[in-house]
């Protein structure tokens, strides 16, 4: 179906507003609305780009946070996942037409490249593998890259903001009532899937400082689905790890 001119140059004037940071040849292109230190340390969480905007063009992969810290965003494939939190409770839906992000790094992912890993992932392991895999997919790990793994989650840990930044320490993480983030800890092995961008050099903007990796978690557990920003996750071996083909 064709857009009408109108739309088509709305979306090219929304994208224009992002900058690019995965320009690379053979890497798809990144897309970055806000960065973490403005947004969350700054409190500059004002809108940046709408969510249905995003989604006018197919195969979307993205993470970030809701305009106003109002809670977090997750799309996959195309599919937009909101986590807010109501009456102190998460509320995992779908995104609504008027959802904007403050923060938002985005690429369209046309193919995946999906290889097993053997071994367990967690913290440095879980970068290196991904850096392997961009490797052998014959891509550039200088500039941000998406990924997303399938697989048996062993510990996730995980928040959903919601008016402060949850990660600075201090006053942020001690937040009376409404601005403290609703954090949760896995107990018991669950299946799952974490959706992000690995991004070396890029603190600050795409990832929080001392990592590498910007992810979300999407999970299913005791019949319900959460999902949020992760702050640490392992995964058993025999996960499968998906960069773009």
């Amino acid at each position: 179906m064709k857009l009408a001119c109108s739309t088509r140059i709305a979306l090219l004037l929304g994208l224009a507003l992002g900058t690019c940071l995965g320009c690379v040849s053979g890497s798809p292109r990144v897309l970055q609305y806000g960065g973490m230190r403005e947004v969350l340390h700054e409190g500059r969480s004002e809108p940046r780009v709408a969510i249905a905007e995003v989604q006018r063009r197919p195969r979307a992969h993205a993470v970030g946070a809701l305009a106003g810290l109002a809670g977090e965003i997750t799309i996959v494939d195309g599919v937009a996942w909101r986590a807010r939190v109501v009456d102190g409770q998460p509320v995992i839906a779908g995104a609504q037409g008027e959802d904007q992000a403050a923060l938002l790094t985005l690429a369209y992912v046309g193919r995946w490249r999906t290889t097993r890993v053997v071994q367990p992932l967690a913290d440095g392991a879980l970068e290196a593998a991904i850096k392997r895999a961009a490797q052998e997919a014959g891509m550039a790990t200088d500039a941000p890259l998406p990924f997303r793994i399938d697989g048996e989650f062993t510990a996730l840990t995980l928040h959903i903001v919601r008016g402060a930044c949850p990660m600075g320490g201090g006053a942020a993480d001690q937040a009376p009532g409404d601005l403290a983030p609703w954090r949760w800890r896995l107990d018991r092995p669950a299946r799952g899937q974490l959706v992000g961008f690995f991004a070396r050099g890029r603190e600050g903007v795409v990832t929080h400082h001392g990592t590498s990796v910007h992810a979300h978690a999407i999970i299913e557990h005791q019949g319900r689905t959460l999902m949020g920003h992760v702050e640490a996750a392992s995964l058993a071996g025999g996960a499968l790890l998906s960069v773009p083909r």
